[in-house]
C-alpha cells in the first residue's frame, strides 16, 4: 500500500526586526537537522509583515549570516510581504463562514475595557461586543472568535500540552490597515506551503493554541509542534549581551569558524550521545530528532565556544584555514609563504582574531616589533648583563650551522652552559626580542621561520634599545 501521507517539510521563519542571533541561529540549525534526518525539506520564510519593524538590510543579513553558517534551505526565502492579498483574502473567507468577525471597536474605547478590568482586578479580555454587529461605520479590524473548550496538542519536546478556548481572546487577524497578524500570516502560510513541522523557541507556546485553532477553522491539520527550550547564560539567566546573546555576525567577527559555531549551537539542548563533542553538519544530521531535545533550557557557554574553535581550527587544513584568515589579516603574504607559520601557531589560537595577532608578528618590519610591557619589566631588568648575554647569543646564532631548530637550541643550551646561567635567562629575552612577548610557541620554531638574518636583526634592535625600555618603565 502506498503511503499518502505528505513529504516532511519544515521551516525557518524569521522577522527581520533585528540580526540573526545565536537563538535563532539555533532553530534555523535544529529545522534543518531534522528535515535532513528524515528525508525532508525546509523552507525559509522572511516573516517581514511588521512594517514598523521590519527592515530589508535585516532580511538580507539574516539571509547572509545563514549562508556564512551552513545552513542551506531548499526553498525560499519567501517574503510574507509578497502574499499580502492572500492573508485578506482568507481571513475574508473566516468571517464568511462565521469563524472571524469585523469588530468596529475604537482605540478610545478598547482602552476603556482595559482600564475597566485593571480596575476590576482581573485579567483583560476583549469583551466580544462585535460579534453579534452585522454593519458597521468606519475602520475595523478582523477578529477571530475562539469558541470555549479545550486545547490539546502533542508537542514533540514537551510532550502532551493543554489550553482552554474560554481563557482566550478574540484575537485579531487583520488590522485596519489590511495588514495581517503574526498569527494569521503564519498559519495561512504553513498550510499553503505544506509545513509538516514547526520547530520554535518556547516563547511562541502560548502562540500555539490560537494557531490549531485557525488551523481548524480552514480545515486543515495542523503541523507536529516542537518549542525549543530557551537558552541560558552561563550564570542560568536568560541570555544577555554579556553572556552571549549577540548576533552570528558578531562571532564570526570575533574569528569564530561557521562549522564550530554550527557544531557549538547543535549541543545547546541536543547531544549525540555518549561524551562526543565534536562534529560535522552530516554526522549530525544523520542522528538528529527533535524529539530528543532536551525539555530544561540550554546554557550558552563562551569559553566553551571558544574552547571549541580551537579545536576546529588545529583540525582544520591550513588551506582552508588561511582562507578564514583574510580578513583578519588582507595583507597576508601567499599560502606558501604561510603555510609554515600556520602550522606552528593555529593550534596554539582559540580564534581568527588570536590567530591574525600571531601571525601578525612574521610580518611586521624587525624594528617595530610592540614589546610587552610586562615582558620587558620581567625579563629585562638586570639590563647591563642581559645585554651582554643577549650579544653573545647574538654571535652564536650568527654562525650556526644550519640554522635549524636543534642547532640554534643546541647553541643557546651550549652559551649558557659555558658562561654559567640557566638556559631559561637567555630564552625569555630571546623570546621577548622576536615576538615582543612573554609567551609563544617554542622560540627556536620561532626563529627559524624568522630566518637568521631577521632573527639578528631583532635581536640587535633590542640589544640597543635595552637602556630605553627599561628606563622607560
Amino acid at each position: 500500500m502506498l503511503d499518502s501521507s505528505p513529504a516532511m517539510k519544515l521551516r525557518f521563519a524569521p522577522s527581520p526586526t533585528g540580526y540573526l542571533h545565536v537563538g535563532g541561529a539555533r532553530t534555523a540549525i535544529f529545522n534543518l537537522l531534522h528535515a535532513r534526518r528524515h528525508g525532508g525539506t525546509m523552507l525559509l520564510r522572511i516573516e517581514d509583515t511588521d512594517v514598523e519593524r521590519s527592515r530589508q538590510h535585516h532580511a538580507e543579513q539574516i539571509v547572509s549570516s545563514l549562508g556564512w553558517l551552513g545552513v542551506e534551505w531548499d526553498e525560499g526565502p519567501i517574503y510574507q510581504s509578497d502574499r499580502l492579498p492572500r492573508y485578506r483574502q482568507r481571513a475574508e473567507e473566516l468571517v464568511a463562514a462565521g469563524r472571524a468577525y469585523r469588530c468596529y471597536c475604537t482605540v478610545e474605547e478598547l482602552d476603556a475595557e482595559r482600564l475597566a478590568a485593571e480596575r476590576a482586578g482581573v485579567a483583560y479580555r476583549y469583551s466580544g461586543r462585535c460579534r453579534s454587529v452585522t454593519a458597521g461605520a468606519g475602520p475595523y479590524v478582523i477578529r477571530f472568535k475562539v469558541e470555549a473548550g479545550p486545547i490539546g496538542f502533542h508537542d514533540l519536546i514537551r510532550g502532551d500540552v493543554r489550553f482552554e478556548g474560554e481563557l482566550i481572546d478574540d484575537f485579531v487577524l487583520l488590522r485596519s490597515d489590511g495588514y495581517p497578524t503574526y498569527h494569521l500570516s503564519v498559519v495561512v502560510d504553513d498550510i499553503d506551503m505544506e509545513i509538516t513541522h514547526v520547530a520554535r523557541g518556547d516563547d511562541h507556546l502560548s502562540n500555539t493554541p490560537k494557531h490549531i485553532l485557525l488551523f481548524r477553522a480552514f480545515s486543515a491539520e495542523p503541523p507536529a509542534f516542537a518549542h525549543l527550550p530557551l537558552i541560558l547564560g552561563s550564570d542560568r539567566k536568560r541570555l544577555s549581551k554579556r553572556t552571549g546573546a549577540t548576533s552570528v555576525e558578531e562571532y564570526r567577527d570575533i574569528g569564530i569558524l561557521p562549522e564550530a559555531l554550527f557544531n557549538f549551537l547543535t549541543l545547546l539542548g541536543w547531544s549525540p550521545g555518549g561524551d562526543r563533542e565534536l562534529f560535522s553538519k552530516e554526522e549530525a544530521a544523520a542522528l538528529f530528532d527533535l524529539s530528543d531535545v532536551n525539555k530544561a533550557p540550554a546554557v550558552f557557554d563562551v569559553e566553551k565556544l571558544l574552547w571549541m574553535n580551537g579545536q576546529y581550527l588545529m583540525r582544520t587544513p591550513t588551506e582552508k584555514v588561511y582562507e578564514y584568515l583574510a580578513p583578519f589579516l588582507p595583507d597576508a603574504p601567499p599560502l606558501h609563504e604561510m603555510r609554515a607559520i600556520l602550522e606552528l601557531h593555529k593550534p596554539r589560537a582559540r580564534t581568527l582574531r588570536e590567530l591574525a595577532d600571531q601571525v601578525r608578528l612574521y610580518l611586521v618590519a624587525d624594528s617595530n616589533v610592540p614589546y610587552e610591557a610586562e615582558a620587558v619589566r620581567k625579563h629585562l631588568k638586570d639590563d647591563d648583563d642581559v645585554r651582554e648575554r643577549l650579544r653573545e647569543l647574538r654571535n652564536a646564532l650568527a654562525s650556526v650551522e644550519p640554522f635549524d631548530v636543534p642547532s640554534t637550541e643546541q647553541a643557546l643550551r651550549s652559551l649558557a652552559e659555558r658562561i654559567g646561567v640557566s638556559a631559561a635567562k637567555m630564552i625569555h629575552p630571546l623570546r621577548l626580542a622576536l615576538t615582543g612577548r612573554s609567551s609563544s610557541p617554542p622560540i627556536f620554531d620561532v626563529a627559524v621561520l624568522l630566518g637568521r638574518q631577521r632573527t639578528l636583526r631583532r635581536l640587535d634592535y633590542l640589544i640597543d634599545h635595552i637602556p630605553e625600555l627599561t628606563h622607560a618603565r
